[in-house]
């Protein structure tokens, strides 16, 4: 069977990570600001401030997905980012990792999924070895596949985002790991997953830990109603 010369790429990403680990938790310990779960959390040391990290979206209780109600807001941080991205070095690796990754989410958001796999195949290509930007990187590109129902690949991103996963971040990919479970159906995997995203979220902002909270509470519900049809 022939590899998709991506998943090698992806692969290779978290391996480089990987053997960088030690040196790079110190820099992924940085306290995470209180902002919308799976958005800007994780983007407070980009330097250019395009109002990402000041985005609020709400939860689908049933999907699990943001709900874009206004697409303005979105449209005008996405401009704000491409402005950001021009004006950046090339050289500003981790600069670039971050705001590529804002645009992925944007794009994913505004519903151009082709726009948001090429955005967050570049973030995770500049995100060197760093194990928390391979990390969010690497959950946001699973992001993208997830939602065009590339569930295969999505959970091997996962899974390998999971592997390498510094301090502070692996709550954040079991959250989305257990989020793209829960679309496929699969409520044993999904909850292990969200399980696993409370027990880590011991510390942090109080919105992260509703979140996983919320898609727990959700799964949980699928398993019940699964039990209850199998009567």
């Amino acid at each position: 069977m022939q590899l998709d010369p991506w998943c090698v790429v992806v692969a290779a990403s978290f391996v480089r990570a990987a053997t960088t680990s030690e040196v790079s938790r110190s820099s992924a310990s940085r306290p995470a600001s209180s902002l919308v779960p799976g958005l800007a959390t994780y983007d407070a040391a980009v330097a250019a401030h395009t109002g990402f990290e000041d985005l609020r979206l709400d939860t689908d209780p049933v999907t699990l997905r943001e709900i874009v109600a206004d697409r303005q807001p979105l449209t005008a941080v996405l401009d704000a980012v491409q402005e950001a991205l021009d004006e950046s070095a090339d050289e500003d690796r981790a600069e670039r990792s971050r705001l590529y990754g804002q645009q992925c989410v944007l794009l994913r958001l505004l519903g151009d999924l082709d726009g948001a796999l090429v955005a967050g195949r570049l973030s995770l290509r500049y995100s060197g070895d760093d194990s928390a930007l391979v990390t969010v990187a690497g959950v946001r590109l699973a992001h993208v596949h997830q939602w065009r129902g590339e569930y295969q690949v999505a959970d091997g991103i996962y899974t390998q985002a999971l592997e390498g996963a510094p301090d502070g971040y692996r709550s954040f990919a079991c959250l989305h790991a257990g989020k793209s479970r829960y679309e496929q159906g699969d409520a044993d995997a999904a909850i292990r997953h969200l399980e696993n995203a409370v027990r880590l979220r011991t510390s942090g902002p109080a919105d992260l830990l509703a979140a996983a909270e919320q898609a727990l509470d959700t799964a949980r519900r699928l398993k019940a109603d699964m039990d209850l049809s199998g009567l």
